[in-house]
């Protein structure tokens, strides 16, 4: 009696006790942010030394033709961007699928597809390189500084195309420590070589540039060698590539490239403007306003690559709710961080061209750099948006977005370099980045009214947050589902016992009830679909080829219980799929 008055009357009160809290998505995220944030960090050092280093020790100009050369460098990364995402995209979804052979065949092309783009982009940078740097006009000085710093950027470009798609590869599979750590190697072997080269040999734009190139290639071996020695990332055996799978991982990452592809574009627009309306200075001031945005990168960049596997796993597992609970987790922790970081930016502009060794500031520096970051925001949630359009398959459009969109900076640009003072040309990114996001938003929306039609009576799905101490209580919850909806009790009986099972050994395994449990039941017809994501000690499965040291012997009853059992440990979490 008593333990019937406990119990809540009605499904509603059930399921609301029981609704996605999204506590286990919200782990991961703070899980994997900080190692991103510092591995973001370390690719900053990677990425703002060279100006550093040369702003401070060989004068503005060095710094000038950095900053000139960005666009170039942005070009020739496109096809590591292309295949990095698409790799980690396709391969992260298919995760989800719990398809393995499809993941064999995936990791084989990707392979493939590093060795012919990394031949391709070897020979296309060379004349990339020479029109844009003849295109810009400059004086002999920064002529010659721009093609000093661009020979090792070009030596450097095939080892990047390694270590940029060794990042993704390193995202997917959860190994965020590591990538971490070959980032943070890889920064300081850059500062260490630029001060070495620059400082102590007075190699100038030249050692700068050779100096990434080392960093390159000390980086680019030890995560080849990583991923041969400790990942199945490169083991697939005899399997035959798919044009459908390169297909897949190429309009995968091609929102990502496109867009950088864009930014690419812009970049070099925008720096024939500034030259224009600032003369030499526009190179300084763009330096120092791409700086303060790498700052804030760090964060935009370390969240997106933290919901990156995340996402993907969810879209493979076609868990909507899911889904959504992370695009709110990742949009507010975005937003609270960047707004402060915009604020501080905003106060003390002039920090950031002292740290550049720049001891006079250029006209209008000081306004540049506060108009710039107001875009700041805006660009944080269309990161995330279109990191969601891409999982979702959307790729037309987000491609086509940010072609319209991104295409729009440059005449901004020069329409308010016409009508108003230099500084506000800075305005440009905000007007355009809000375009962005309000056409992104709109989509959005119309991808979640287009979940909620394909709802019915016959096809419906319920998602549950299940405390390890209420699982008798959640088991209910599906039983009385089953009955006001007119589905099987067989089968919701048979679903609820082997959540009952699986999370009893989740708790048993770990030896504590603070098992964090997510889980989405699909209904169709006279079918349904378990699936469940745990925070768990590793299951063993008797198929599973690998040794592991825990055993789950009640997985032996779901075999027998349900019609088919899918089990893979991934992103440190028990991923299991249950039919019946």
């Amino acid at each position: 009696m008593n333990e019937e008055k406990k119990t809540p009357k009605t499904t509603e009160d059930l399921e609301k006790r029981f609704s996605r809290d999204g506590s286990l998505t919200r782990k991961k995220l703070f899980e994997y942010i900080p190692a991103m944030v510092i591995t973001n960090l370390s690719t900053l050092l990677l990425i703002s030394v060279d100006g550093l280093v040369l702003g401070n020790f060989v004068g503005s100009d060095a710094l000038s033709a950095v900053n000139i050369f960005y666009p170039a460098t942005m070009f020739i990364g496109l096809v590591s961007l292309l295949l990095g995402v698409g790799a980690s995209s396709a391969i992260s979804t298919c995760m989800g699928r719990n398809d393995a052979e499809g993941l064999r065949r995936l990791k084989k092309t990707v392979t493939y597809l590093l060795v012919i783009f990394g031949l391709i982009i070897s020979v296309l940078q060379v004349p990339i390189v020479y029109g844009l740097i003849s295109s810009y006009h400059l004086n002999p000085e920064i002529n010659a500084m721009t093609w000093q710093y661009s020979i090792g950027i070009m030596i450097a470009t095939p080892m990047g195309l390694i270590s940029t798609v060794g990042v993704y590869q390193l995202q997917i599979l959860g190994k965020m420590k590591v990538l971490m750590w070959l980032t943070l190697t890889e920064g300081l072997a850059n500062l260490a070589f630029d001060l070495l080269f620059v400082a102590v040999f007075d190699m100038g734009p030249m050692g700068a540039s050779l100096g990434t190139a080392c960093a390159s290639l000390i980086r680019s071996s030890m995560t080849l060698i990583y991923l041969l020695k400790k990942t199945d990332i490169f083991k697939f055996g005899k399997i035959k590539i798919r044009k459908s799978d390169v297909k897949d991982i190429i309009s995968s990452g091609l929102p990502e490239a496109s867009n950088s592809m864009i930014l690419a574009a812009q970049n070099y627009f925008i720096m024939i403007i500034l030259v224009a309306v600032f003369g030499s200075d526009g190179g300084v001031i763009k330096g120092v306003c791409v700086f303060c945005f790498n700052l804030v990168n760090v964060i935009t960049t370390g969240v997106q690559g933290a919901m990156r596997p995340l996402l993907g796993l969810l879209s493979g597992a076609d868990d909507r709710d899911g889904i959504r609970t992370l695009m709110k987790q990742g949009i507010t922790i975005m937003l609270c961080i960047v707004a402060v970081m915009t604020l501080v930016i905003e106060l003390i502009p002039g920090v950031f061209y002292d740290m550049h060794g720049v001891k006079v500031i250029p006209d209008g520096g000081i306004l540049s750099v506060r108009l710039y970051a107001l875009f700041f925001l805006f660009k944080a949630v269309d990161t995330i948006f279109r990191l969601y359009f891409t999982n979702r398959k959307d790729s037309g459009f987000s491609t086509g977005l940010t072609i319209l969109g991104n295409c729009t900076l440059p005449l901004f640009a020069w329409g308010l370099s016409v009508i108003m003072a230099a500084p506000f040309v800075w305005l440009s990114y905000l007007f355009t980045e809000g375009l962005i996001f309000i056409i992104s938003l709109i989509r959005y929306f119309g991808w979640l009214k287009k979940d909620k039609r394909e709802e019915s009576p016959d096809n419906f799905r319920l998602y549950l947050t299940v405390d390890p101490k209420d699982a008798i209580e959640a088991s209910r919850l599906i039983r009385r589902y089953a009955d006001e909806k007119g589905t099987s009790k067989k089968i919701m009986n048979r679903i609820s016992l082997c959540m009952e099972e699986m999370v009893f050994y989740a708790v048993k395994s770990q030896k504590n009830d603070k098992i964090r449990v997510q889980v989405e039941i699909f209904f169709s017809g006279d079918s349904a679909r378990f699936m469940m994501l745990d925070d768990g000690a590793c299951i063993s499965l008797n198929e599973d080829s690998e040794l592991r040291e825990i055993s789950a012997d009640n997985y032996e009853l779901l075999k027998r219980v349900a019609k088919s059992v899918q089990y893979q440990y991934i992103l440190d979490m028990n991923y299991s799929i249950l039919t019946f």
